[in-house]
C-alpha cells in the first residue's frame, strides 16, 4: 500500500452547513466543534459550529468581515473531518496544512489541543488588529522567480512572495498602500492576479511585532511531538518535537509557505503516493495535480457537494492514478478578482455572442472540459464555488479566457465579480459587458 498524505487547506474550504449531517453521526467531530466554541466565547467570538452546521449559515464573503470566526470556522471543520475519518479506519501516514492549516494538522497530529489551536488564533485576531497592519494577499498565475522580479521591479518595502503554492501560482503579501501597485503592474503585463479575502499581509516580515505578541501570549500552552507524522511547508521539515510545534506557532505569520516544495519532498523522499484532501472545497489539490507526477492518486471534496459526509466518503474510496486537472488554487477564498488583461487558457478567437440560452450551454461545456466534471453538475442553481467547489481563482481564470473568446471588455471595478456565481448569471454579465461595450462603441461614434 502507497503511503497516504492528508491536507489541511486553509480559509478557501469553508461553506456554511457542511458539517450539519456529520456531528449527527460522530461524537468526537461534536465534542471538537464545542472546544472551539468554548475559546471562541473566551474571546468574544459568536460560536462557529453554528455556520458549519446551519446550510443558511454566512457565506464566505459575510464571514471574513469578522476573520477570527472564518479562521476558527476552517479549523474546527478540518479537526472534525479529520476525526471523521479516523473513525473511518483512515487516519493517514502524515499530515501537512497549508497557512492556517498548519495549526490544523498540529491539533489533529495531538501536538496541541483544539481548543489551545483555536485560542492561538485568537490570540494572533488580536494581535494583527492592535498593530495597524492593513494589507492583504494577492495570488499570481506566475512561478516563484517571476513574482519575486515582479515585486522588486514595482518596489516598495512590503510586497514579498509569501506562498508558493503550485509551480505557476505564487501569492504576494504587501500593505494596503503597496499591493494594489503590484496588481496593476500585473495587469499591464497581461498576468492574472486575484486579491483574496483576508485583510492582513500574512506570512510576511511586516508581521514580526504580531508574532512576538502571539508568542508571549501562548508560551504556557502545552505543545508535544505528534503521534501522527506531520510535515511542515513553513519549517520545510517533519515536525518532530515540542519544539518545532513551538516554531511553527512563533513564525506561521512572518514565514512563507513552501507547500509546491512540501508535497514534492513528501513524494520523491518519503514514499507518498496518495494525497487526499480534507475540506469541503478542492483548494489544495489542483495545486498537487500541477505539482507532482500524472500517476500520483489525488483525491478532493467531489463536485456537486460540500457536504462533509459525502466529503468523507469520497476519500475513502481508491482509485488509481491522478484525479484533478491542473488548475490554480487559493490559500483563501478571493475576494474582488484584479483583471487579467490577457487570457490564462488558450480560446478561440472572437465572435459574436450568442443568445442567452446557447450562451449557457456553451458556458457549461467549458467548464465542464476545464475542470474535467461531468456536464449534469453544471445545473442552472449551482453556486460555482459554494456547491460546485470551484476556486474564485479558477473561475477568474476561465472568465478571463470567455471575455478573451467573445472579445468582451474586463468588468468595471463597480461589478462585483463574486456575485456572478452560477453559469446563467455568469451569462448575464457576459451579456451586460457586451452591451455597455455596444454603448460605449455607439457614444464613440456619435462623438
Amino acid at each position: 500500500m502507497p503511503y497516504t498524505a492528508i491536507q489541511f487547506p486553509g480559509l478557501g474550504s469553508y461553506t456554511p452547513g457542511s458539517l450539519q449531517h456529520l456531528i449527527a453521526v460522530d461524537l468526537r467531530a461534536k465534542d471538537l466543534l464545542g472546544e472551539v466554541d468554548q475559546a471562541a466565547r473566551e474571546y468574544g467570538v459568536p460560536p462557529v459550529s453554528v455556520a458549519l452546521i446551519d446550510p443558511d449559515g454566512p457565506e464566505i464573503e459575510e464571514l471574513a468581515q469578522t476573520p477570527t470566526r472564518l479562521h476558527l470556522a476552517s479549523l474546527a471543520s478540518g479537526l472534525a473531518l479529520y476525526a471523521a475519518l479516523v473513525t473511518r479506519g483512515r487516519p493517514g501516514d502524515v499530515l501537512v496544512g497549508h497557512s492556517t492549516g498548519e495549526l490544523t494538522a498540529l491539533a489533529a497530529a495531538g501536538c496541541l489541543s483544539a481548543y489551545d489551536a483555536a485560542r492561538v488564533i485568537c490570540e494572533r485576531e488580536i494581535a494583527l488588529a492592535e498593530g495597524d497592519l492593513a494589507g492583504g494577499l494577492t495570488a499570481l498565475r506566475i512561478g516563484a522567480r517571476r513574482a519575486e522580479h515582479l515585486c522588486g521591479a514595482v518596489g516598495g518595502w512590503s510586497l514579498q512572495p509569501s506562498l508558493f503554492n503550485a509551480p505557476q501560482q505564487t501569492v504576494v503579501s504587501g500593505s494596503a498602500e503597496e499591493l494594489p501597485l503590484l496588481e496593476k503592474a500585473a495587469r499591464a503585463l497581461g498576468l492574472q492576479a486575484t486579491r483574496l479575502l483576508v485583510m492582513y499581509p500574512h506570512h510576511n516580515p511586516m508581521l514580526a511585532g504580531a508574532a512576538r505578541q502571539v508568542a508571549r501570549s501562548t508560551t504556557t500552552y502545552r505543545t508535544q511531538e505528534p503521534h501522527v507524522r506531520v510535515f511542515s511547508p513553513l519549517l520545510r521539515q517533519p515536525v518532530r518535537t515540542a519544539d518545532d510545534v513551538r516554531s511553527i506557532i512563533d513564525r506561521h505569520l512572518t514565514d512563507p509557505v513552501f507547500f509546491v516544495e512540501a508535497i514534492r519532498e513528501l513524494h520523491a523522499s518519503y514514499g507518498v503516493e496518495r494525497f487526499l484532501e480534507l475540506g469541503s472545497r478542492g483548494i489544495l489539490t489542483p495545486c498537487a495535480a500541477e505539482s507532482l507526477p500524472p500517476d500520483v492518486e489525488l483525491v478532493g471534496p467531489p463536485p456537486g457537494t460540500t457536504e462533509g459526509c459525502a466529503v468523507l466518503d469520497e476519500l475513502m474510496r481508491q482509485r488509481p492514478g491522478g484525479s484533478a486537472p491542473p488548475a490554480a488554487a487559493a490559500t483563501a477564498a478571493p475576494a474582488r478578482p484584479a483583471p487579467a488583461a490577457t487570457p490564462a487558457h488558450s480560446m478561440a478567437s472572437s465572435r459574436k455572442l450568442p443568445e442567452r440560452d446557447v450562451l449557457v450551454a456553451e458556458l457549461r461545456g467549458t467548464f465542464a472540459d476545464a475542470l474535467g466534471y461531468p456536464e449534469e453538475v453544471f445545473t442552472d442553481e449551482a453556486h460555482l464555488e459554494a456547491d460546485l467547489g470551484i476556486a474564485s481563482v479558477k473561475r477568474t481564470e476561465l472568465l478571463v479566457g470567455l471575455l478573451d473568446r467573445y472579445d468582451l471588455p474586463t468588468p468595471p471595478a463597480h461589478l462585483r465579480v463574486r456575485d456572478y456565481n452560477t453559469l446563467p448569471k455568469l451569462a448575464d454579465l457576459m451579456l451586460l459587458l457586451a452591451a455597455e461595450d455596444t454603448d460605449a462603441s455607439e457614444s464613440g461614434k456619435a462623438a
